[in-house]
């Protein structure tokens, strides 16, 4: 399958200290362009116009369960991925609390549609909660890795990897140990393990 964005949303702001090397805030401010959250409804059609099944990154970039983005767009946005069900969708979110409180008073995620959080390190596993209370199919994004995320609880979690960073004006370092310990922690919880390209049609 054809892996395409979907720029439903666009701009953010900086979360944690695994912010600061997002490709697309140095894109956007290298072309000068505002970087603030922006939800897109006149892309709402984009996979529905689209008939060759495809695999859709949702608001690469961006985070669809930001503050500025509002509940009524987003409930829009997975009525779209329901009706366009020929595609498969990928959500990865970091505002793990927004995603459980939205999803659980307005949402219901269709088969088609992986949603997941991202975790650097350690001190974030908490997000990993707040997806197991939101009735999806569950998928965690190790990265990009600021440091070692210890022992973790991936109960119904389908799929995981680590996201090693090769972006931005000075990409971080990753121990492979680090990587290493997701792995085994993978295959010892009965999760799938993510390869390289994990983000991709194979989390289908």
């Amino acid at each position: 399958m054809k892996i395409l964005p979907w720029n439903i949303t666009t701009g953010c702001e900086r979360l944690t200290l695994g912010c600061d090397n997002c490709p697309t805030y140095w894109e956007y401010l290298e072309d000068g362009r505002d970087y603030h959250p922006h939800a897109h409804p006149g892309r709402l059609r984009e996979p529905l116009d689209n008939l060759e099944p495809s695999v859709y990154v949702v608001s690469p970039g961006s985070d669809l369960f930001h503050e500025a983005i509002r509940a009524d767009f987003i409930e829009e946005v997975v009525d779209v991925m329901t009706l366009a069900n020929w595609h498969h969708f990928e959500v990865i979110a970091k505002r793990a609390e927004r995603l459980e409180s939205v999803s659980n008073r307005y949402l219901t995620w269709p088969d088609n549609v992986m949603v997941g959080v991202a975790v650097e390190e350690a001190q974030y596993n908490w997000r990993i909660d707040c997806l197991r209370n939101v009735d999806c199919r569950r998928i965690v994004s190790f990265g990009p890795m600021t440091g070692p995320i210890g022992e973790v609880d991936l109960t119904g979690i389908e799929i995981a990897g680590a996201v090693v960073e090769y972006w931005g004006p000075q990409p971080r370092e990753v121990d492979p140990a680090w990587i290493e310990d997701i792995s085994r922690q993978c295959e010892e919880q009965g999760v799938i393990v993510g390869g390289e390209h994990w983000l991709c049609k194979e989390t289908f």
